[in-house]
């Protein structure tokens, strides 16, 4: 990822993986993260590499989650 820390919003995303011109479900956004979260978190119930910011969005913080190990 080339914008660790940055917040991306459930549509940033969406328009980012699907383009203006989308037939997916907004909420997809959430299935696919979680799934993203059980592939690359030891724990992912207790995320330290994709956090959730709630009422913004998604975050992808790698350093933050260097320094709590």
């Amino acid at each position: 990822m080339n914008r660790p820390g940055v917040v991306f919003s459930r549509e940033q995303l969406l328009n980012a993986v699907w383009g203006q011109d989308r037939a997916i479900a907004d909420r997809a956004v959430d299935v696919y993260v979680l799934r993203l979260r059980q592939k690359v978190e030891a724990d992912p119930a207790s995320p330290i590499l994709i956090h959730s910011v709630r009422g913004f969005g998604r975050t992808f913080e790698p350093r933050r989650a260097m320094a709590t190990a």
